[in-house]
């Protein structure tokens, strides 16, 4: 539009000065007629002639002054036209792309605020630094070198490229980059043009993502880790926990599952929160379905933190894993009793009753004894397994201080830590800390974690007990300072009849189901049992158990404060 007014402009401006030229030619007509022969004093007189001649040559000269005004006039208006032009362009670039200048060794000279601004730099950082650094790998960057390879041929370079601004994160650009030539060929400056298709890509990779995701046979839940309001469910979560995808934001991952506690599942996610694991899993039974959640925190580019919840269906494996126990279960019933008759009799002759033995019989008969023992342990956890996954152990609950209880079972573990070398200390800050539990099972397991710790500690060692408040949970911690367990192994660990193979490859004696059956009686318990590790440093394993249902607020506020009363160790 503005070269078109430019263009009218000149073209009058030509009309015009032909009108001025003819004017100026029948005026020079004039005055040559009136001064050849005399003919201008015949008519007009001298003087009258003269006087004309002079004021048609300043008429002339007034109209060439105006024209002449006008013509500068107009020369001023394309002038600030085009001003405006480079000015509106200007603004463009610096609102839209952002603009580099560099040398031909590729120094930057000059970048505008939006490239600085868009790289975390400011102008002043950049300037006089080789533009290599915006690239992913630097100089040896393979994008750098087609760049520098199409400039020096004199080439413009189009193109996308993936590039890092100052804290480390991507940038997709899309660049043309523009090589300025001097009049005898050689490449002086590179003016580059670049502007921002992150979030294009990150759309592509998210419809990318959520096409995959969309049509997984797991159920796959993402949600904030504060608001726990859901940001994402695949078709088939969206199916199973009864949702109307359009109702998706008005979700929370409690609305999942009816049976769903938030307090529970905050205390379950709490590892991930502190660090101190990268995946948290539970078993979790819907309608005829059986199946394991496995829970991850992720944090987005913006710093949003989200769970990453996965449920998959292990009904199958459960299944053969169930017929599975109930072979062994049914040949561990048929062992009980011959093995039980074993042990008496063992006992009736390592008693003496019926005569003394030698020492290499009595040594053997020892053997003979303990196996059985074992052999016995074995059968019993095999069958208290059975009874729980098929819903029939007993639990008889009742209201229990967990600092006197938790004294209790250390000192029954003394003799056993002592017969290793290993000193087993108890410390809490808690006066008094009561639970609803079943007294028996819940030695049972934490005998079983002390046991374990004592057998993986060093001669001379110590196991340290610790009972604490975690956030409305009771967290009972036993740390060992053994060889640790690899993260590899943490799916294993509390499998069914697994025996990892300790790190310091030591054997250590055991029947596989410990921590199987404690894992079953915790969770019996609304509780969590689970564990942190490094390889080399030891293991702690804890068990949270929640405040009894019938605690009231001010009972539960007096108990967490009795951390603030200085309560002594125990040793």
């Amino acid at each position: 539009m503005i070269k078109s007014i430019k263009a009218a402009k000149i073209l009058t401006m030509t009309s015009d000065h032909y009108k001025l030229a003819a004017f100026a030619f029948v005026v020079a007509i004039l005055t040559s007629l009136i001064s050849i022969n005399g003919l201008g004093k015949s008519f007009l007189g001298e003087n009258l002639a003269n006087a004309s001649i002079y004021l048609l040559l300043i008429g002339v000269l007034v109209v060439a002054v105006a024209r002449r005004s006008q013509i500068l006039s107009l020369q001023a208006e394309i002038v600030r036209k085009q001003g405006q032009e480079i000015e509106l362009t200007h603004a463009a670039l610096n609102a839209h792309a952002m603009v580099c200048l560099t040398d031909a060794d590729g120094i930057i000279t000059s970048v505008n605020e939006n490239f600085a601004e868009k790289y975390g730099y400011s102008q002043s950082e950049l300037a006089g630094t080789s533009i290599s650094r915006v690239y992913r790998y630097g100089i040896n960057d393979p994008v750098f070198s087609e760049i520098g390879k199409t400039l020096k041929s004199g080439r413009i370079w189009t193109g996308e490229n993936e590039e890092i601004a100052s804290d480390g994160s991507k940038l997709f650009m899309h660049c043309t980059v523009v090589p300025m030539i001097d009049h005898q060929g050689r490449h002086t400056r590179t003016v580059a043009i670049r502007t921002d298709n992150s979030d294009f890509h990150r759309a592509e990779k998210a419809r990318f993502l959520k096409d995959l995701l969309d049509h997984l046979q797991d159920e796959v839940y993402i949600f904030d880790s504060k608001s726990l309001k859901m940001v994402y469910a695949n078709l088939i979560a969206i199916s199973n926990s009864g949702w109307e995808g359009s109702d998706l934001q008005q979700k929370t991952i409690i609305d999942a599952d009816p049976k769903m506690e938030e307090r529970l599942f905050r205390n379950h996610v709490l590892p991930l929160i502190k660090g101190e694991k990268t995946v948290v899993s539970i078993d979790v039974k819907r309608g005829e379905l059986l199946g394991e959640i496995s829970t991850r925190l992720y944090t987005g580019d913006d710093g949003q933190t989200l769970f990453v919840s996965v449920l998959r269906d292990n009904t199958e494996r459960r299944q053969m894993e169930q017929a599975r126990m109930e072979s062994v279960s049914v040949v561990s019933h048929e062992l009980r009793t011959p093995l039980t008759s074993i042990k008496g009799a063992l006992r009736l002759l390592n008693s003496g009753a019926l005569g003394r033995f030698d020492d290499k019989s009595e040594s053997i008969l020892d053997i003979a004894s303990r196996n059985t023992e074992r052999l016995l342990l074995v059968v019993d956890g095999i069958l208290d397994l059975e009874k729980m996954r098929a819903g029939k152990m007993e639990y008889t609950k009742a209201s229990v201080d967990l600092v006197s209880f938790v004294k209790d079972v250390v000192a029954m573990s003394k003799g056993y830590g002592d017969e290793h070398g290993v000193e087993i200390e108890f410390q809490s800050d808690l006066i008094t800390a009561y639970a609803e539990i079943s007294a028996e099972r819940i030695m049972q397991v934490l005998s079983n974690l002390l046991s374990n710790a004592i057998k993986h500690s060093l001669s001379e060692g110590k196991v340290r007990v610790k009972l604490s408040n975690e956030k409305g949970f009771w967290r009972v911690s036993v740390s060992d300072d053994g060889p640790g367990i690899p993260e590899s192994d943490r799916n294993a660990v509390f499998e069914s009849f697994s025996q990892l193979v300790s790190h310091d490859g030591k054997k250590r004696k055991g029947t596989g189901l410990g921590l199987a059956i404690s894992q079953k009686i915790v969770n019996a318990h609304d509780g969590i049992i689970d564990y942190t590790s490094e390889v080399g440093k030891g293991a702690t394993f804890f068990v949270n158990l929640p405040f009894p249902p019938s605690m009231n607020l001010l009972e539960k506020t007096t108990y967490a404060m009795n951390a603030g009363l200085g309560g002594e160790g125990v040793s």
